[in-house]
C-alpha cells in the first residue's frame, strides 16, 4: 500500500517476475486490486497490489481505495511503500499510523533517484527496506523480509520444510498415499491413462494448499497427450 505513483505496481511486478499490474507515469493508474500468488523461499505467498491511498478524485477511484482498505484489514502483512526521493508526506504518516499495530514493513522505493546521499541501512530489523523497481536494488532484502514474516524466523534462516497446520498435514499425507499408488501402477505396467489418474489424485491435495493447478489443467494434459477410448 501507499500513495499513488510511489512504485507499488512496479515493485509488485518485480516480485511476481512479470508485468502483471499496469504501470504508467500517471498517478492513480491502479483502481482495483491486483492479486498474484508467488513462491518465496518455496512457500506460496499471495500478493495484492492496491490502489494509491489519497483523497479520491472520482467515484471509481473511491471504490478502489475502499477495496484497498478492506484488503489492508485482511492482510497478514503490509508493505507500506513510499517514494524515497521525496520527503515523508502527511499521507505517508497517516498510513503508517494505521498499520502501527500490524505486521508492517516500510519500503522506501525509487532509491536509484537518491544516489550516494542515500546510503543503505546497517543491520537494523526495524529500519525501512530501500528498493528500486528500476534496478532491482533491495529486492532480495524485501523477499527475505516477507519470508521472515511467513516463517516467523527472526534469525533469517528457514527450515527445509514444515507443516504447522493439521489440515495441510492431512492433505500431504493423502498426496503421499496417491504417489505410492502411482508407483505401484508403474510396477504393474498399467496403462498411462490410469497412472495419470493416480498422479492427479496426488496433485489434488497439494492444489488445495497452493491453488497452483486446476482441474482443467489436468484434463487438458490427459486429453492432449493420450488417446482415451470412447
Amino acid at each position: 500500500m501507499g500513495r499513488p505513483n510511489v512504485g507499488k505496481s512496479s515493485l509488485f511486478n518485480y516480485l511476481v517476475e512479470r508485468d502483471r499490474a499496469i504501470v504508467t507515469a500517471t498517478p492513480g493508474t491502479t483502481r482495483d486490486l491486483v492479486t498474484e500468488t508467488v513462491s518465496i523461499g518455496g512457500i506460496p505467498v499471495k500478493l495484492i497490489d492496491t490502489a494509491g491511498i489519497r483523497a479520491a478524485l472520482d467515484e471509481a477511484e473511491g471504490i478502489g481505495i475502499q477495496k484497498s482498505m478492506e484488503a489492508l484489514a485482511d492482510a497478514d502483512m503490509v508493505l507500506v511503500v513510499r517514494d524515497a526521493s521525496q520527503p515523508l508526506t502527511n499521507e505517508d504518516q497517516e498510513l503508517l499510523k494505521q498499520v502501527a499495530e500490524r505486521s508492517a514493513v516500510l519500503v522506501e522505493n525509487k532509491a536509484d533517484l537518491v544516489g550516494q546521499e542515500f546510503p543503505p541501512h546497517a543491520n537494523n530489523r526495524d529500519a525501512p527496506i530501500r528498493t528500486s523497481a528500476l534496478t532491482g536494488q533491495g529486492i532480495p532484502e524485501l523477499r527475505a523480509a516477507i519470508l521472515q514474516h511467513v516463517t516467523g524466523n527472526a534469525g533469517g534462516t528457514t527450515e527445509s520444510g514444515f507443516l504447522t497446520n493439521a489440515r495441510h498435514q492431512s492433505l500431504v499425507r493423502d498426496s503421499l498415499n496417491a504417489f505410492d499408488a502411482a508407483t505401484q501402477t508403474v510396477h504393474n505396467r498399467v496403462p498411462h491413462e490410469m497412472l495419470l489418474l493416480d498422479l492427479y489424485n496426488a496433485l489434488r491435495p497439494l492444489d488445495e494448499i497452493t491453488g497452483a493447478t486446476t482441474n482443467d489443467d489436468i484434463l487438458n494434459l490427459i486429453f492432449s497427450r493420450f488417446c482415451i477410448g470412447k
